[in-house]
């Protein structure tokens, strides 16, 4: 990122702001001359003398705001300890303000020179300029406070419109998520499939075929559900997934097996709403759909220091090729790891594991959270 990139807001503006902030005060120096003229007997407005003192001032704190603000995101106000923080800021104050004052000064003492009205030669001239620059400091350190207010109320905003961007972002996700799983449930094949076997069903094991239809009746009422929330307790996720799988493991009999490793106490740990559905139909896909044998597909959760894990496995043919796999198959598990993206950023991680006739494994690490 770029120096002049480093700021809450577009440069662009804050040079601009500075631009109209320095012609508003020389516009009040002017008045308050043209005011008080004739009274004080003050003589013409010097343009020259007067002109550069607002422009230098505001154009060199619009150079300075990306630093501060740099120093404002690397030591927020919020760190611990608080007067650790304080003390930093401080120190950073004076300098800047220092170097500011330093700069400027010399600047504006230079165009004073030019036109005639100073001269460093004179030490009468030396002894003004260094006794007026530690008062001038010391405003240079509160206007750097007063920019500090400013970039710290910037970014407080940017914040949280990020999060409301994200908040959008992950509640997109989480409805195309949900339209995916809705028309994977009411693809015409997998209606037919399940009306198929409910058909075989009913001339061999009438209990079982009632068995399908209700667990398709559950998958549609929770897909449809209107009240998604984008996180749920883990016993809700698994009762959803255990809905899909009842109806594959009816419908291919012998050759699916689903195995649950999934401690009870962890039933109230919250997850993201749906995040599995893609994964055991990743495991269909890449499992059943791939080979005439028969399939395990195993659900396992654990808990390990702060982090969940979620992994869901199967041992089919699996891929040498992971990620040509998830460039042209894969869109629920990008959308998966999108999700844990925007619900978590760099504290949940998204790992997919496959070798060739060793199955396929997705592995999420979350966040600990209990409903």
């Amino acid at each position: 990122m770029g120096y002049f990139q480093r700021t809450p807001i577009h440069y662009r503006t804050i040079l601009l702001t500075a631009l109209v902030l320095a012609s508003l005060f020389l516009f009040q120096a002017y008045m308050h001359h043209v005011v008080y003229q004739d009274l004080k007997d003050m003589g013409e407005f010097n343009w020259w003398r007067e002109a550069p003192v607002p422009y230098l001032n505001f154009l060199f704190w619009a150079l300075l705001t990306p630093l501060v603000y740099t120093i404002l995101v690397r030591w927020p106000f919020g760190q611990r300890p608080r007067l650790r923080t304080l003390l930093i800021h401080f120190g950073f104050s004076l300098a800047i303000a220092s170097l500011h004052e330093v700069t400027t000064s010399t600047i504006y003492y230079s165009i004073l020179q030019s036109t005639g009205d100073f001269d460093f030669a004179d030490p009468q001239y030396q002894n003004w300029a260094l006794h007026a620059l530690v008062p001038a400091i010391f405003t240079r350190t509160m206007e750097y406070w007063v920019l500090m207010g400013v970039l710290t109320a910037l970014e407080n905003a940017r914040l949280r419109r990020t999060e409301h961007e994200q908040l959008l972002e992950l509640r997109h996700e989480l409805q195309v998520t949900q339209m995916n799983a809705l028309k994977k449930q009411l693809q015409p094949h997998f209606l037919f499939n399940t009306l198929n076997t409910v058909s075989a069903l009913m001339d061999e094991n009438v209990n079982d075929a009632r068995r399908v239809l209700s667990r398709l009746g559950q998958l549609l009422r929770i897909t449809l559900e209107k009240t998604q929330r984008d996180k749920v307790p883990l016993e809700r996720e698994l009762d959803h997934v255990a809905h899909y799988l009842g109806i594959e493991a009816m419908r291919f009999r012998d050759r699916l097996t689903v195995d649950y490793k999934v401690p009870k106490d962890l039933d109230d740990h919250l997850v993201p709403s749906m995040v599995l559905q893609p994964l055991v139909e990743n495991a269909i896909k890449h499992g059943l759909d791939a080979t005439t044998a028969g399939v395990t597909i195993t659900v396992n959760a654990h808990r390990h220091g702060d982090q969940l894990f979620l992994t869901v496995a199967d041992n089919g043919k699996g891929t040498s090729d992971v990620l040509n796999a998830m460039e042209n198959g894969g869109i629920g598990l990008r959308n998966v790891r999108e999700r844990l993206r925007l619900l978590y950023g760099d504290a949940a991680t998204f790992l997919v594991r496959s070798t060739a006739g060793a199955g396929f494994q997705v592995e999420l690490a979350l966040p600990i959270e209990r409903a």
